[in-house]
């Protein structure tokens, strides 16, 4: 089917270049092309079409071409109705009547005339009687024609009405096909844009995906730091507080102001681990709101930072505690030694006076 159809395309084309080579001016051109579509194709002719066949002269010469050849058409099929060029089934309805009134016609008059061998006045009259009849009939006949000769007329006019508005649709569907290419050009052009924001958004979100990692490595690193130092002042506090329980009974004075000191320490360290447990809350939050990195990850940093700087002041202070844990310690050597000497030179002196009190 697709064989013919490109032969069929194939002779037309052939044709319409014979037509070209025969009839140089360009409206003699368009108007055979269009008989040639309209009565040896059977393709109602539009502007569109005829200058897509023919390519020349600028768009209104197919239009011209095609207003003047529905024109003339028109006027043709008038004058061959006016001329009682009826159409077929007109023609074939119209001879019927008269060949009906005719047989009818006929009969009446052989009747009339076996009346007549019978009867002469009476025949006469009976001939008479049926060439009225006929004449009546015929009459109606010629009005039957007129009648279908006026409808003629109309169907004509429908006819080439149709064909007109045909060709304005014709018309309209090519600028509506040219629209509908557009239309396609463009959602493409806009499909491609999308594609590539969609490629954009995709790196751009492995950026936002990397800068994620990094920032969470980072802050692993800096938790670690920060569990570190909490784990060293833990250890530091836990050392100091034995320290404290061993010197406690040797220095009483100086255990009540250790024990202020110590309960300072217990403080700080409570402190560091609130910060720490924060800290802590702050990465589970982190963890579960990851998308909002930003804000929080710039608090978290200064918290942490705080946190960080507290932790070197309360190490600083923890220092400063073990120098005078050490001071103490020192003192606490050189008091005993002094007791103990103090402790002799009482006994030597005492000695003498148990003697002297022997009985």
């Amino acid at each position: 089917m697709d064989l013919s159809i490109q032969s069929t395309e194939k002779d037309l084309l052939a044709a319409i270049e014979d037509l070209r080579a025969r009839f140089p001016r360009t409206q003699d051109l368009y108007r055979e092309v269009c008989v040639l579509l309209f009565f040896r194709q059977g393709i109602t002719p539009t502007a569109n079409k005829l200058y897509q066949l023919v390519r020349k002269g600028s768009m209104s010469a197919p239009t011209e071409a095609l207003s003047h050849f529905w024109d003339t058409l028109r006027e043709r099929s008038r004058v061959r109705i006016e001329h009682a060029d009826l159409p077929d089934d007109l023609q074939s309805a119209a001879g019927e009547v008269v060949a009906a009134l005719w047989k009818s016609a006929q009969t009446m008059s052989r009747n009339a005339l076996a009346g007549f061998q019978a009867e002469s006045a009476a025949a006469v009259d009976a001939a008479r009687s049926g060439e009225a009849q006929a004449k009546a009939g015929q009459a109606e006949a010629v009005e039957a024609l007129e009648q279908a000769r006026a409808q003629a007329r109309g169907a004509e006019e429908l006819v080439g009405q149709l064909r007109q508005e045909l060709a304005a649709a014709g018309a309209t569907k090519a600028g509506l096909e040219a629209s509908l290419e557009d239309l396609r050009g463009r959602l493409a052009d806009v499909q491609m844009r999308l594609d590539q924001s969609h490629d954009e958004y995709a790196v751009e979100r492995e950026k936002l995906a990397e800068r994620t990692r990094l920032a969470e490595h980072r802050f692993a690193d800096m938790e670690k730091r920060a569990l570190l130092e909490v784990d060293r002042e833990r250890t530091t506090s836990a050392r100091l507080q034995k320290a404290l329980e061993t010197e406690r009974g040797a220095h009483a004075a100086a255990s009540e102001r250790l024990h202020a000191d110590h309960n300072a320490a217990l403080s700080t360290i409570g402190k560091l681990r609130e910060q720490v447990g924060a800290l802590q809350n702050s990465v589970d939050t982190f963890d579960k709101e990851r998308n909002r990195e930003g804000a929080e990850i710039q608090s978290l940093r200064v918290q942490l930072e705080a946190a960080i700087l507290q932790a070197a002041v309360d190490s600083a202070r923890a220092e400063e505690i073990r120098g005078e844990l050490q001071r103490y310690r020192t003192d606490a050597k050189t008091r005993p030694e002094r007791a103990t000497q103090l402790g002799h030179g009482s006994k030597r002196q005492r000695k003498p006076s148990r003697i002297v009190g022997e009985p």
